[in-house]
């Protein structure tokens, strides 16, 4: 599986709401939120006025961004608490040069990730540290806190191009065993780059070609929320897809948007707690039976070696059940999960996701289940959020209230950022994703070992 962390890390994305103190140093206290947009909005101001494309040497980029940066003090749009990390971001972009950001990873214990402009030839591996050239990278900010070092943007998709198919396999019902129960079963899979046209239902091109250049591929079985579908959480799925992934996202019928508002009823989650485990069990026996099946456009496709469980609200109560019940998972990943009152103890390598502002779910009780799980397992707190930072939509609640809580868009990528590399890394392997879950963490982010 890879390098181990000696003991369990708790990461708590420390984003504070506003309104701000002026004696706060950047990116701190009271004020880390406000001063996270402010300098999101910098950057933006950085690309309008000074595209790196078009500078002509460093200097000249260097003297832009200084006039941008003083404008957004003297507007207050940057507080001046900001300008030495401001200068920082902006010193280290390789706009109007020949180099690159260099990723620096220090494969050791305590490991620190940096990042300084260099020639890419210079930009090798040494005998205490690993580098890598970011070609697409200008800011070494970026590299650091969205590649950790390692030059792989969790927000950039990967190498394939993303396909999906809709395939209906139909069980009896385990509430109702004379029932049939038909599951339209979404499948993101990595595709050709340019396959065709996206489809905007589910950000992939339907029906596309399988690309098997890179099969076996890991899986991950998805589970949406209670009232939720499996194509809730497309800002996830497709990307994870585009790595190298066949994600696998069954429904749950009778505990859908589209039986709105019955879905929510006592008794269909009485009904869909007992069904749920049942639904994502049969649907991965079918989609293994595709891989072995010699007709199939999933032949040879899948791994079943490396098969991971994930979901969302009652998906991370389903997440819980089924990756304790079925030995052929071998990560899990509850996100805003309800917890099953007979407490199933994860021994696989987890990730634990919750929200701080999250009205729906009880969050001290999903504590109380990450406490009882095996390591290696992670807690990721992202502070300010609510119960749909999981999701793509989000309604106007005390759960999705921007300034106040994250935009959407703000909490995916904080999502991103560790749904990712966990998946890379214990999910496919690559040690290098290790350096995402050890130091240094984003701004605005602290780590506490347990």
């Amino acid at each position: 599986m890879g390098r181990l962390l000696p003991c369990a890390i708790v990461l708590t994305l420390a984003l504070r709401p506003t309104p701000t103190r002026a004696d706060d140093g950047c990116l701190a206290g009271a004020s880390t939120l406000a001063d996270q947009r402010a300098m999101a909005t910098l950057r933006a101001s950085l690309e309008t006025s000074c595209p790196c494309a078009a500078a002509k040497s460093r200097g000249t980029f260097r003297r832009c961004g200084k006039g941008v940066l003083a404008a957004a003090v003297g507007d207050a749009t940057l507080r001046s608490a900001c300008e030495k990390t401001a200068k920082r971001v902006i010193k280290t972009a390789s706009c109007g040069t020949q180099q690159v950001p260099c990723g620096r990873v220090q494969p050791a214990a305590g490991v620190v990730a940096s990042c300084k402009v260099r020639r890419a030839a210079a930009c090798t591996d040494r005998a205490r540290f690993d580098q890598t050239a970011c070609s697409d990278a200008t800011y070494c900010a970026d590299v650091v806190d969205w590649s950790a070092g390692t030059c792989s943007d969790v927000r950039v998709p990967g190498p394939y191009g993303v396909g999906v198919r809709v395939i209906t396999f139909t069980k009896q019902s385990a509430v109702n065993p004379n029932d049939p129960r038909p599951l339209d079963v979404v499948v993101w899979y990595p595709t050709t780059p340019g396959a065709g046209p996206i489809d905007g239902r589910y950000d992939g091109v339907l029906d596309a070609p399988v690309d098997g250049s890179g099969a076996p591929y890991p899986v991950v079985m998805f589970s949406h929320g209670s009232c939720g579908f499996p194509t809730q959480s497309l800002f996830l799925w497709p990307l994870v897809a585009s790595r190298g992934y066949v994600v696998i996202a069954p429904p749950h019928p009778g505990n859908t948007l589209f039986e709105f508002p019955t879905c929510s009823t006592p008794q269909a989650q009485l009904a869909s707690a007992v069904e749920r485990p049942q639904d994502v069990r049969f649907t991965l026996d079918q989609m293994l039976a595709e891989n072995a099946n010699p007709g199939s456009a999933f032949f040879g496709v899948l791994d079943p070696t490396r098969i991971g469980m994930s979901g969302h609200s009652f998906g991370g109560f389903t997440t819980y059940l089924a990756a304790t019940q079925d030995t052929r998972y071998r990560v899990a990943i509850p996100m805003a999960a309800a917890v099953p009152p007979s407490h199933p103890v994860l021994t696989i390598p987890s990730l634990t996701m919750i929200s701080t502002a999250d009205s729906v779910v009880n969050n001290n009780a999903t504590r109380s289940q990450y406490d009882l799980a095996a390591t290696p397992k992670y807690f990721v707190e992202i502070a300010n959020t609510g119960h749909f930072a999981y999701s793509d939509g989000c309604f106007p609640s005390p759960d999705c209230n921007p300034p106040v809580t994250l935009t959407q868009d703000e909490a995916h990528l904080a999502v991103l950022r560790w749904v990712i590399p966990f998946l890379e890394w214990y999910l496919k392997g690559d040690d290098r994703f290790a350096a995402f879950f050890e130091t240094p963490q984003p701004v605005g982010v602290t780590v506490q070992i347990n």
